[in-house]
């Protein structure tokens, strides 16, 4: 089993290239360059990712292993992808956007394909439906209200 990179292998491959890989993996060939233009057609300039094989016992580790690369690095936007986790940190983005996005990439298999559904979610328009559900029946119960008092007057 091969060991993971260490954050300085890591701040040292996101140097040259967006992408950064804790393990030697011959599928990374193919994959860096994939997901390289996913981040650049992402929208999250400056962004890079971090792609891990193992997820560690305590998961925040990775949201602080983002962190310390974005640190280190520059970057605006870092995600952190494991076959079972998705985690992101951004200068530029609310921790919400973050957080939609990651949901959004952890669901997708497809590395490249989850970083454009981080994006997607990251950006888009969010409504809260809840607030939308209350205005709507505080409006109706004053429409249903002003006709019971003109129907009274009439």
């Amino acid at each position: 089993m091969q060991t993971e990179a260490t954050l300085e292998e890591l701040v040292s491959q996101l140097a040259s290239s967006s992408v950064a890989f804790g393990t030697d993996n011959p599928v990374n060939a193919e994959l860096g360059p994939a997901l390289q233009a996913a981040l650049a057609d992402a929208s999250l300039d400056p962004a890079g990712m971090i792609v891990l094989e193992q997820t560690p016992p305590v998961i925040a580790d990775l949201r602080d292993l983002a962190q310390d690369a974005a640190a280190e690095t520059g970057l605006d936007t870092v995600l952190v992808r494991t076959p079972q986790v998705a985690v992101g940190v951004s200068d530029s983005l609310t921790r919400a956007q973050v957080e939609r996005g990651e949901r959004a990439m952890v669901a997708e298999p497809d590395y490249v394909a989850g970083v454009h559904a981080f994006a997607d979610a990251a950006n888009g328009f969010s409504l809260n439906w809840p607030l939308v559900v209350a205005a709507v029946l505080v409006v109706l119960a004053a429409v249903a209200a002003a006709a019971a008092f003109s129907a009274r007057r009439g």
